[in-house]
């Protein structure tokens, strides 16, 4: 069997595994059967009738319409175990799914483990202390002691093993502590059963694993957060450049302050849209291992894709490599998950920050500007998701401000293209803010604006054409501007898809 085949064959369930926290539990299952049924059994009597049976097997029909995040730890452990059942796969690899459950709980999940194990599925567990009725439940142990084999056989053979090396087990005692006390014991001391098991000596290793409990916040909660921040820092700084550059749209003396005010507008709307993507790619680290045997490999690999994705990055691996859905089928979805906040950030930004500088009352010339900024805001949102992607979290907060620094001397704001050195000339058609900005002053300044009003005795800006021309900008070709920066945004979304291929591929 391949390693795509096996793939197919096996889901693994980790011990801390990552759930969407805002659905409900019933959401949750149904997400999961609508993903991971197959086809011909995914009617909606089919999927509903399999979800209650699970939820009522792990005992949490009760809490079917609670949210992720209320649930209790157990209940969030049952929830894990359910949501990879719901296909019934022929290999299940549990990684301590007794933990956080009392003993009810604990012999009610093992024992339908048991079932789907009975049914001709291979269940493998990695489990800590069990009770003697829980270990009665196994039929083949593996048993190690410092990273080596001890034993490795049917479970009822075990104590008849270890009597052999001179470990014998009292009567009336639990099984699973004498294992646990037998692979506690020195190397030197179960050095005949680690010969015996192992084909070749083996140093013991240590799996160093990540602390997470430091974090307070789950990634749900981390996602939220950010989202939040970014609508009230664009609502606070439209209004902080409102008032800064107060009507100033108004007054032919008051133009070039007028522009620098629209220039404004696009650095806050990359940047704004730009850096909490960089930050939020680098939020999360992938999962766990499989088993103990596998684990090392697993954890190794872990960080190769902890910068690949965003912030609900755990999730996605571990559905990813589940076959919940391809690569493909997650990409399209965030592109389309991300665009209501990728359209509310910039427009709230627009809405005030245009009336409050006093440009002209035109809903046609608002729409142009609120077009190109909205663009520009969407090429930056790939942007940072690109630069979190492929570079670690120091060189990705390093390279958007890099990137973006040619781009605004190239943008023709502070020097013009036509007062370059002719070499440099040519750079200009690079910079993504000469477009954006070029059609801000378009969507402000041209398609027949009439005269400025002038406070002063002579405004020589008071035909908006002479303006245009001072700033190297044409009067007609604003969407042309917008199908550039639109053909921007496509680029870096194809380049972004290979980046995030690449690194899937590593890590597979």
């Amino acid at each position: 069997m391949d390693r795509s085949q096996y793939r197919q064959q096996c889901v693994y369930i980790p011990q801390d595994f990552i759930l969407i926290e805002h659905l409900t539990v019933l959401e949750t299952m149904d997400y999961a059967a609508e993903l991971k049924m197959p086809s011909a059994s995914r009617s909606m009597m089919v999927r509903k009738k399999k979800v209650n049976d699970i939820l009522q097997v792990l005992g949490l029909d009760g809490s079917m319409h609670t949210l992720v995040k209320n649930l209790s730890g157990g209940e969030k452990k049952r929830l894990s175990i359910g949501i990879e059942m719901v296909c019934n796969p022929p290999i299940i690899l549990l990684d301590e799914p007794t933990s956080g459950l009392d003993s009810v709980s604990a012999m009610q999940l093992m024992s339908y483990a048991k079932t789907l194990a009975m049914e001709g599925r291979t269940v493998v567990c990695v489990i800590h202390q069990p009770s003697s009725s829980l270990f009665n439940l196994f039929d083949e142990l593996y048993l190690l002691s410092a990273g080596m084999c001890i034993y490795h056989g049917p479970v009822d053979e075990m104590v008849g093993v270890f009597a052999e090396t001179g470990f014998h087990c009292p009567k009336f005692y639990n099984r699973a502590d004498f294992a646990l006390e037998v692979a506690s014991k020195s190397p030197k001391e179960v050095e005949y059963l680690m010969l015996k098991y192992s084909k070749q000596p083996v140093t013991a290793r240590k799996l160093s694993r990540q602390d997470n409990s430091s974090d307070d916040r789950s990634s749900g909660e981390v996602c939220e957060f950010f989202a939040q921040l970014r609508v009230i820092a664009h609502i606070l700084v439209g209004f902080l450049l409102g008032i800064v550059f107060y009507r100033c749209g108004e007054d032919a003396s008051h133009v070039m302050t007028n522009g620098a005010s629209l220039f404004f507008f696009q650095l806050f709307i990359f940047f704004g849209n730009a850096m909490p993507c960089v930050i939020t790619c680098k939020s999360c680290h992938v999962l766990g291992s499989i088993v103990w045997l596998a684990s090392l490999a697993y954890f190794k690999q872990s960080h190769l894709l902890s910068s690949a994705v965003p912030l609900e990055a755990r999730v996605f691996i571990r559905e990813r490599l589940n076959n919940w859905y391809s690569l493909e089928a997650y990409y399209v979805s965030k592109i389309f998950a991300d665009l209501p906040l990728q359209m509310i950030c910039p427009t709230l930004f627009i809405v005030i920050a245009y009336f409050m500088t006093g440009q002209p009352l035109e809903w046609e010339r608002f729409g142009m500007l609120w077009l190109i900024n909205l663009l520009l805001g969407m090429y930056a949102q790939t942007v940072g998701l690109l630069s979190g992607a492929a570079f670690d979290i120091q060189m990705a907060t390093f390279f958007v401000p890099c990137f973006s620094i040619p781009s605004m001397l190239f943008s023709g704001f502070f020097v013009k293209s036509f007062e370059m050195p002719e070499f440099l000339q040519p750079a200009v058609y690079t910079s993504f803010f000469r477009y954006s900005f070029q059609g801000s002053l378009q969507a402000i300044y041209s398609y027949n604006r009439t005269n400025l009003p002038c406070s002063d005795i002579v405004c020589y800006f008071n035909k908006p054409a002479k303006f245009l021309k001072f700033m190297d900008t044409p009067e007609e070709g604003y969407w042309n501007n917008v199908s550039i920066v639109a053909g921007f945004i496509v680029l870096f979304q194809i380049v972004l898809y290979i980046v995030l291929r690449h690194r899937l591929k590593i890590y597979q």
